[in-house]
């Protein structure tokens, strides 16, 4: 009988990036981790802020169960909404109502207000509310695509508030870090850097993804905040996504004459964020046309396969969309029928409003807005190259997963690009190119669509089509390849850190 390597540890994760309205980047990485500690055979628990009241319920004198089961549902909306969302109630709805007052609605919704104004520092047991395994198996919310991942969570612990709490704290001139009782549990396991410690179990590892607002000042970030999350994780094991994330932390955070000693700290595999279903070589290997939605005229468009380039990344300044639109526009590729399809949710500012009104003056690109997976393993698929221009980068999913579909790529001379370019046989698809010039990534776009038609020149119409499964067969093949591949990778990754506590 085969044997489990971790069976019996109980493991809590954070939630806080499964909370935002976009999974992208570290959302991915939790989902990675969760499949790779359910593997291993771990008791997964899931940590949110997220624990509505059903005080209205009780009221009602109905049975306890009935309280219980309403609560699960009311978190499991919050978590599958990914929008901040308050219960209304009679003042609420006077101020939705009035227009004079409709201003100050946004301060109402602000969730949990209580715990930005008198963020509570410790929670002990009697503060948290539980979800069970059979309660979450027994939640519609479990068939739900966001929802995916708690296939491989056994439970949900809900502290209150706990990571507005922990920001508020964090914004403050103050060394105070919210500490939570976890006992019965073997450990925590924060996604992201967060200020947030366990109390009463062995096992506490943070993650840092990057240094992203310390060294591009357009993120936005409130800096003070985002500098004492990282110094919070002092004092637990750090797990790094790339060793360009490990090298800024080390020349930037750590003093040279009192650096930790490689035990705190490795760099952990990311998993490729597509998944593709059983039947993908039957049904999605087999797509003709993709109808994709488009907030350029604000219905649908249709896309033809392998006639587009792909940008898969969030709409923020550090990404380079608007370089990337611009070199699109310069390569001459929409008047040989090309399109470029840009995935994201614009935001409400400067940035994002200059990128639309470039993207509506060029019909040519199809601007999509956020997509659901089974839309974003379908671009993937049938698209004709990724650009990836980012600035500055944690690690660069969007490249991991085109590499292991074998896609043509365009990425940034970046560090953690370039160790996406060294692993197995990626640099043979990974170009990376200067974003100093809009000119090379314009003659870049156009090298990728010259040896796409290279390849496809001698089909005729007929064969044409059997010639597109064929790739995309092989896409299909070579990704679940790779995947468990480099899935492996992260399991081993993770045993080593959790094996020593076990």
């Amino acid at each position: 009988m085969k044997t489990i390597p971790l069976k019996g540890m109980r493991i809590v994760v954070s939630g806080f990036e499964l909370e935002q309205a976009e999974h992208r980047g570290i959302a991915v990485f939790s989902k990675g981790l969760l499949r790779t500690l359910k593997k291993l055979g771990t008791e997964v628990w899931l940590l949110t802020e997220h624990s509505p009241s059903v005080e209205e319920i009780k009221k009602e004198n109905l049975p306890a169960a009935v309280s219980e089961i309403i609560f699960c549902s009311r978190v499991m909306e919050l978590l599958n909404d990914g929008e901040v969302k308050v219960r209304s109630s009679g003042l609420k709805r006077f101020f939705a109502k009035s227009p004079l007052l409709k201003p100050f609605k946004a301060v109402i919704n602000i969730r949990n207000i209580k715990s930005r104004v008198f963020p509570k520092q410790s929670y002990k047991t009697q503060d948290l509310r539980f979800i069970t395994k059979a309660q979450l198996n027994n939640s519609p919310y479990k068939r739900s695509e966001r929802l995916a991942y708690l296939e491989d969570v056994d439970g949900v612990i809900c502290a209150g508030g706990c990571f507005v709490a922990s920001m508020a704290l964090a914004k403050r001139n103050s060394a105070r870090i919210v500490s939570i009782d976890l006992n019965g549990f073997h450990g925590l396991i924060n996604t992201s850097p967060l200020n947030i410690r366990p109390r009463h179990c062995d096992v506490f590892i943070q993650t840092i993804h990057d240094l992203i607002p310390l060294q591009y000042e357009r993120t936005l970030d409130h800096l003070p905040c985002f500098t004492r999350r990282l110094l919070a994780t002092s004092e637990a094991k750090r797990w790094f996504v790339s060793q360009d994330a490990k090298d800024s932390f080390d020349k930037i955070l750590l003093n040279p004459q009192k650096r930790e000693s490689n035990r705190n700290s490795k760099v952990i595999t990311q998993s490729p964020s597509l998944h593709f279903p059983g039947d993908a070589l039957d049904w999605e290997g087999r797509i003709r046309t993709l109808n994709v939605p488009s907030l350029n005229n604000k219905s649908s468009q249709t896309l033809q396969p392998f006639s587009y380039l792909l940008f898969n990344s969030a709409v923020v300044p550090h990404k380079n969309l608007l370089f990337a639109i611009k070199a699109f526009s310069e390569s001459g590729l929409d008047q040989l029928g090309y399109h470029f399809c840009i995935t994201g949710k614009p935001k409400n500012d400067a940035y994002s409003s200059e990128v639309k009104a470039l993207s509506m003056s060029n019909k040519s690109i199809v601007f999509t807005g956020y997509v659901s997976e089974a839309m974003k393993r379908q671009l993937y698929l049938n698209a004709l190259a990724l650009i990836s221009p980012s600035l500055i980068e944690g690690f660069g999913i969007p490249v991991l997963d085109a590499a292991c579909l074998g896609m043509n790529t365009i990425a940034s001379p970046l560090g953690s690009h370039q160790e996406i370019h060294g692993m197995h046989d990626f640099e043979n698809y990974v170009l990376l190119c200067s974003t100093i010039h809009t000119s090379d990534w314009a003659s870049a776009m156009r090298l990728c669509t010259d040896k796409h038609q290279q390849n496809i020149s001698k089909e005729t119409e007929q064969s044409l089509p059997f010639k597109l499964n064929e790739l995309r067969h092989t896409r299909i093949s070579r990704y679940r390849h790779f995947q468990n591949q480099i899935d492996n990778a992260l399991s081993h990754d993770v045993y080593q850190t959790l094996s020593s506590a076990h």
